[in-house]
């Protein structure tokens, strides 16, 4: 007697996609389960990150924990306060689960393919004073100077997504001295003030262990780009960068061509300007990648190394149009980079925008009501775990074969094969 087929349907539904999301979420959590030393942790911190993928209308204490099943949002605090657990070893989890679930295979910029960090900042509107680092202060989140908390954040790139391996929290100056506030905010007295291009200093040394070794570039916008000590470490660290400048960065010491907008005006002929497509969207199958006007010259570095392997820098510029209004950026790396492959660099900054707005949107990352410096960690350390799940989730799913239109029946018939989407192509 032979074996009859086994009797499949042919359309898979909607509901078949999110049985199966959930069940690789649900390894994922058991994975995740092991920096949570005790039981009753471990369904606490799993219970938060479904939480944080649920479509609630915020995700704050009382909802983490309504949707959990608690009469109160007690274990959501005490998850994110007095709980013994070691956020800095999760958000070191965080960054390798992201560098392995986004691994493309060389298919990024720069000479044979690498992924890009991408530094930026976020802000969040905070009341009151108490806050750990709440002060009025500049936020382009928020679009203004309000009362607020910055925090530098990193998302590495590639071409098969973007998402947030990184986060640090800045504190403003007036916070440094104030020992009452930061007693009562929880800051570790070794935290002192520090500006932001120092804090993105210490994000790159902290990513920079885990991430593929020799295929790494950074960028970043002005606040990083426009200071000098950032690049030098950079450049000390031999990673190559393209990072965002003002027209007024200096570039050359002669007097009348020091800046880099004049340079620009300068020397950019009309038909010197190449229409690129900078890569992101079609990269990730979005559809066709915007076309920008790029101009790119080398600059002279009396401090270069000669011979095979050198090292160069550029100047770049880049127009929607012919405005007038241009973008400007430095970069250094490997001399033997095409201008193809160099455009696509700063290009990447947007990832990191795509990567916080997941985060908020979909992550909770900016629902938080917590005051102390562990506490904000902490979620929004459990908030880039679950954003970071669905990133790399949704480049799985773009990785699967496209089922096929018709496929054999049991009895030799064809049969259609339909796709309807579901949860994982709204990843």
């Amino acid at each position: 007697m032979w074996a009859p087929y086994l009797d499949v349907p042919p359309v898979v539904t909607g509901e078949e996609r999110a049985a199966e999301l959930s069940d690789r979420l649900e390894d994922f959590l058991l994975e995740v389960g092991e920096f949570f030393p005790r039981a009753d942790l471990r369904r606490r911190a799993q219970a938060c990150v479904r939480g944080l993928l649920a479509p609630l209308s915020r995700k704050n204490g009382w909802q983490l924990a309504e949707h959990a099943g608690d009469l109160g949002p007690w274990n959501q605090q005490h998850l994110l306060s007095r709980a013994v657990w070691d956020e800095e070893v999760l958000r070191d989890f965080t960054r390798r689960y992201v560098v392995a679930g986004l691994d493309d295979g060389g298919r990024g910029p720069g000479p044979g393919g690498c992924g890009v960090l991408a530094i930026d900042e976020t802000g969040v509107g905070k009341k009151g004073k108490m806050s750990a680092g709440v002060a009025r202060q500049y936020c382009g989140a928020l679009g203004g100077v309000f009362p607020c908390q910055v925090a530098v954040v990193a998302a590495w790139a590639t071409s098969a997504g973007q998402a947030l391996i990184d986060r640090a929290l800045y504190l403003p100056r007036e916070w440094a001295g104030d020992r009452e506030r930061r007693r009562a905010a929880g800051v570790p007295d070794e935290v002192g003030f520090s500006t932001k291009p120092r804090l993105a200093q210490d994000v790159v040394a902290r990513a920079l262990p885990g991430l593929p070794d020799g295929r790494v570039w950074v960028t970043a916008d002005e606040v990083y780009g426009c200071d000098g000590a950032f690049r030098a470490f950079l450049e000390q660290c031999r990673i190559p960068y393209a990072v965002a400048v003002r027209a007024s960065q200096s570039v050359l010491p002669r007097p009348g061509w020091r800046h880099v907008g004049r340079l620009v005006e300068r020397c950019a002929a009309e038909e010197d300007w190449l229409e690129l497509p900078a890569g992101g969207e079609e990269e990730q199958g979005l559809g066709p990648a915007a076309l920008w006007q790029w101009w790119v010259r080398r600059v002279p570095d009396p401090d270069a190394e000669a011979g095979e392997g050198s090292w160069a820098r550029w100047i770049i510029a880049r127009r929607r149009d012919d405005s007038g209004e241009h973008d400007y950026y430095l970069g250094w790396g490997p001399e033997k980079t095409e201008v193809e492959e160099l455009v696509r660099v700063p290009a990447a900054r947007w990832s990191v925008e795509e990567a916080i707005k997941l985060g908020k949107s979909a992550c909770g990352m900016a629902d938080y009501e917590v005051r102390s410096w562990r506490g904000w960690h902490r979620h929004i350390t459990l908030a880039q775990l679950a954003a970071a799940f669905l990133a790399v989730q949704r480049a799985e799913a773009a990785r699967e074969p496209e089922p096929p239109a018709e496929r054999g029946g049991p009895c030799g018939t064809r049969q259609h094969r339909e796709h309807r989407p579901g949860p994982a192509d709204r990843l």
